[in-house]
């Protein structure tokens, strides 16, 4: 009866932990202890052990531990199949009907951006050759979903990222290298959506926002695209409104608590 109870209570410290470690990007294990109220060498252990695991690392100086991706991958398994789409459903016909426009959800599945809805636009003029395609797979850096996901992800994140990321140039306006992309997605972070201003595709241009699940790690993304003949400044400003708070609504669904992007 001891040894079950001494395994139960093992669960309840490794759950702990994770809920602290969601809550910030990097802390230190005497704050940990301090939250958690468990005591240092404990926390020290079951931390090597997540980090052993793949579901946390330590930063730079080795001191200060964080949640991978991993964790995040775990819950967007079983998210991407079900929970984001039933969530996403009436939003997403929401963001077509008022703008009129192509309306995508992608998700991010084991490093790639994956679309799991597309919704066609409605207006006589529209992009009929976008390459998007619900099951389909498109780098991350040079769209508007991409970008807005790996905005939000830890820093150490965006650098594995462009590390193993090779840049091929699609358009003019394409990213090319690594220091221009994390500056973009600085500002994507500080703005709250992103932008893809024909990067991917002559002639596309989209707004998208991240969406995030009960973690702090955004798990997908939602984008109105349209041709640039028609998305100016003005409507895509007048759109990212929309994106934003149809993000919001999706986010808080799928159980996150929080100031969701802006």
């Amino acid at each position: 009866m001891n040894e079950n109870n001494d395994r139960v209570n093992a669960v309840v410290r490794a759950m702990t932990l994770l809920e602290i470690l969601s809550k910030e990007e990097y802390l230190g294990i005497t704050e940990i202890a301090k939250r958690s109220k468990i005591h240092k060498s404990t926390v020290f252990r079951f931390l090597n052990t997540f980090a052993q695991l793949g579901y946390v690392y330590r930063d730079s100086n080795g001191d200060k531990y964080g949640l991978s991706l991993k964790l995040n991958a775990l819950v967007g398994i079983r998210s991407g199949s079900g929970d984001i789409l039933k969530f996403a459903a009436a939003p997403l016909d929401r963001i077509a009907q008022e703008t009129g426009e192509t309306v995508h959800l992608a998700i991010l599945e084991k490093g790639a951006l994956v679309y799991l809805r597309k919704i066609e636009s409605t207006r006589s003029l529209r992009v009929v050759t976008m390459g998007s395609t619900v099951g389909g797979s498109v780098p991350m850096y040079c769209t508007g979903l991409g970008k807005a996901i790996l905005a939000w992800l830890p820093l150490h994140e965006q650098e594995k990222y462009i590390a193993h990321q090779v840049f091929e140039k699609f358009t003019e306006t394409t990213i090319t290298d690594g220091p221009s992309l994390l500056k973009e997605l600085a500002l994507i972070r500080e703005r709250g959506y992103a932008f893809d201003r024909q990067e991917h595709e002559e002639g596309v241009v989209c707004v998208a926002a991240p969406i995030f699940t009960s973690g702090q790690l955004p798990i997908a993304a939602i984008s109105t695209a349209g041709p640039s003949v028609r998305m100016k400044e003005d409507t895509l400003n007048q759109y990212a409104a929309i994106i934003l708070a149809a993000a919001r609504e999706i986010s808080e669904k799928l159980g996150y608590i929080g100031a969701c992007c802006a």
